[in-house]
């Protein structure tokens, strides 16, 4: 039996009966004709209280509704498998869909479809919960959107239209999702997501979070960067500097932007301030000076290089004089990627990663500072390019025309340029980290298993496909594989067959080191099965590059006899 403090109201057109709660003073047999005078007052404390009971009902249901819009920050927006051989074209069936969906939102008591529509469309489960929860505010209702009977529907209408364009939103890349600061939280425990092999070198990076990525996506505004002796009043006392890296004022270039960020990437100047100044007095008070001072010397943390005599090389076979940005990589770059890795300076991968960035990408940035051509050659270039790093740079210098030539304004586009380079740096390392390093274990250890594959061990099997190429021609000759390897086999996940490729004579030529026989080019199936006499057949290049076969076996068949032709 129900309490004496509590009536149960049945409203028509509900489906459910929602309490009611009364005073405990107030006793069952009071009557409003008792106080006439009290009777406004009591009809607005009822409605008060039935509003409240309404909420408190209605509740959960709006609990829920919020937290299937927040879990779209935490996971991404689902794709078709088909989308990913799709993402070359202007539409691709993701877009599609969110674009159904939006219309679909709005259309009151059908809303809840559009993420039936996204369920059917992925098959994750997750848009079948929301798609429930987007309808049962309906049937709560009994199928009422009727502001006097529940303000639910009206509002499930009103957020679904929301997350609906915030799906949208997300997948299109102008919302960002969790997943960033999910792998920043993730630094303190990177080490555990290292996998090293029997030789101690790193496997797997591909879950690494990289702790200094953050830093380039960081806005420019918490870099100081003046002109003056006198810093500027920090915002809050976590911005004092202890140190202060000096470069000069004026037009900037690529290598002292690139140089600044890198050089606050080091313990010794993290966050450090940035003054841009050429009056020498200020620049013998600072910590480190960069591209400007005319004197190199990394025992006081000078990095100029336009002084007369400087010939300065990163060395390891490279010949490439120096900027300020190279100087501060040779001196710092170590301690940047052991702390991205999370090992030692000593480990060997760090000085592989030293390396592979500096010959991908900070030799081309000393090269153009230093006014070095790639080719020997008076010929004129074919074309212009002005896409690269160190001209996107140059373009952030103020233009003549700008009404605003203040040190101010200079000093802000410095900032950007600092963003921009010090972006494009790590994630150069990034990729180095995480798929260049990893890459070059699984070839390193199919060459270590050739004999295995065929006994004259110029067939290497690449059990797992990765970008092989360039790491196949720089482990031949550190490893002084002889005879060469002239035939890589893998699986094609895609189409699930096998191929078998030449190798090149060089990583930047098209020939071959010994190419598939020319009776076999421009062939498939059957008739390729017939002239090689090797089952399973599907097709060789017309150049002899490449061919495949539907089985390992066959694969192998057709690099042994290609060997023997």
């Amino acid at each position: 039996m129900a309490s004496p403090s509590t009536r149960w109201l049945s409203f028509h057109g509900s489906l459910y009966a929602k309490p009611h709660i009364l005073s405990p003073s107030l006793p069952l047999a009071y009557s409003p004709l008792q106080n006439p005078n009290n009777k406004l007052s009591r009809e607005a404390k009822a409605k008060r209280l039935i509003c409240r009971a309404e909420f408190s009902q209605d509740a959960p249901l709006a609990s829920a509704i919020g937290a299937c819009i927040l879990s779209s920050f935490v996971f991404p927006v689902a794709k078709r498998v088909e989308d990913e051989e799709e993402e070359k074209t202007a539409i691709v069936s993701t877009d599609m869909r969110i674009a159904a969906m939006g219309i679909i939102s709005f259309i009151p008591y059908f809303n809840w479809l559009s993420w039936v529509f996204a369920w059917l469309d992925t098959g994750k489960t997750r848009y079948a919960v929301y798609a429930l929860v987007y309808l049962l505010p309906y049937l709560s209702s009994n199928l009422s959107i009727s502001p006097e009977e529940s303000w639910l529907p009206i509002t499930s209408i009103v957020l679904g239209i929301i997350h609906v364009q915030l799906e949208a939103s997300i997948a299109n890349g102008d919302v960002q999702t969790l997943a960033f600061f999910k792998d920043t939280s993730q630094n303190f425990s990177s080490k555990k997501k290292l996998h090293f092999d029997s030789k101690g070198l790193i496997r797997n990076l591909s879950l690494l979070p990289l702790p200094l990525f953050a830093a380039a996506m960081a806005p420019p505004a918490v870099v100081r960067v003046y002109s003056t002796t006198t810093p500027p009043p920090p915002a809050s006392p976590s911005e004092v500097s202890v140190k202060k890296v000096g470069t000069h004022n004026g037009s900037f270039h690529c290598d002292e932007a690139l140089g600044c960020f890198m050089i606050r990437l080091s313990h010794k100047f993290s966050g450090a301030d940035i003054v841009r100044t050429r009056d020498p007095k200020i620049l013998g008070e600072l910590d480190a000076v960069l591209d400007v001072g005319g004197v190199y010397d990394p025992d006081r943390d000078r990095y100029d290089h336009h002084q007369k005599g400087f010939e300065e090389v990163f060395g390891h076979g490279f010949n490439t004089k120096l900027s300020s940005a190279g100087l501060v990589y040779k001196h710092f770059g170590k301690e940047i990627i052991a702390k991205e890795l999370n090992v030692e300076q000593d480990h060997p991968d760090v000085l592989r990663l030293f390396l592979a960035v500096y010959k991908s990408f900070m030799e081309a940035i000393d090269a153009v500072d230093n006014g070095i051509n790639r080719y020997d050659t008076d010929q004129p270039p074919r074309y212009v390019n002005n896409t690269h790093l160190s001209s996107r740079v140059g373009r952030l210098n103020l233009d003549w025309v700008d009404p605003d030539q203040s040190q101010e304004k200079e000093n802000e586009a410095f900032q950007l340029a600092m963003a921009l380079a010090g972006k494009e740096f790590l994630q150069s390392l990034r990729f180095h980290a995480r798929s260049w390093l990893p890459a070059r274990s699984i070839v390193m250890q199919c060459l270590e298993e050739r004999f295995k594959t065929d006994p004259s061990g110029e067939i290497m099997e690449l059990k797992n496909f990765c970008p092989w190429k360039l790491h196949l021609f720089e482990l031949e000759q550190e490893m002084k594989i002889e005879p060469l390897i002239k035939y890589v086999i893998y699986q094609d996940e895609r189409g699930k067959q096998w191929r078998v490729q030449a190798v090149a004579v060089a990583p930047d030529r098209f020939e071959n080191r010994k190419a598939l026989p020319e009776q076999w080019r421009g062939l498939r199936d059957e008739e390729l099965s017939k002239a090689a006499e090797i089952p399973g057949c599907v097709f060789v290049h017309m150049s002899g590059f490449i061919g495949g076969n539907l089985s390992y076996e066959g694969a192998l068949s057709m690099a042994r006899t290609a060997l023997t032709l």
